[in-house]
């Protein structure tokens, strides 16, 4: 029973993004068709996640069900290397607002984040080995 509640929470989880988002672009005062591609573009996300993830291992692992331990490899793969690349964007994007004279906060609390994030993980999982 929870295998099968699990196997509809990413897409749930896409649907409810797609109607924040959604209203996000409405109170912003934006076109009916803007938040229409908005909602339809993370509905069909979602739709595709429901109906392929029971015959595509790749759709599976993106709903957060990976089928064996091969497929969980490639996703601890996949989001170490998506970590590094945020990092070295997220560094990168702060120097260059810094020197172009624009607000660097955002990028560095975001970094700041990132940084406590891989700390705090490095310290748990020491600890926990």
């Amino acid at each position: 029973m929870t295998s099968k509640w699990f196997r509809w929470f990413v897409p749930l989880v896409a649907l409810i993004l797609g109607l924040l988002i959604t209203l996000a672009e409405i109170r912003q005062h934006a076109s009916g068709a803007q938040a229409f591609v908005s909602i339809v573009v993370v509905c069909a996300y979602a739709l595709a996640l429901a109906v392929l993830q029971s015959r595509s291992e790749t759709a599976s692992l993106l709903a957060g069900l990976p089928v064996d331990e091969r497929w969980t490899s490639i996703n601890q793969r996949a989001l170490a290397s998506a970590a590094q690349v945020i990092a070295v964007a997220t560094v990168g994007a702060f120097v260059i607002v810094e020197y172009s004279g624009g607000d660097p906060m955002p990028y560095a609390l975001m970094a700041s984040i990132f940084a406590l994030a891989y700390l705090g993980g490095v310290v748990w999982f020491r600890w926990r080995s």
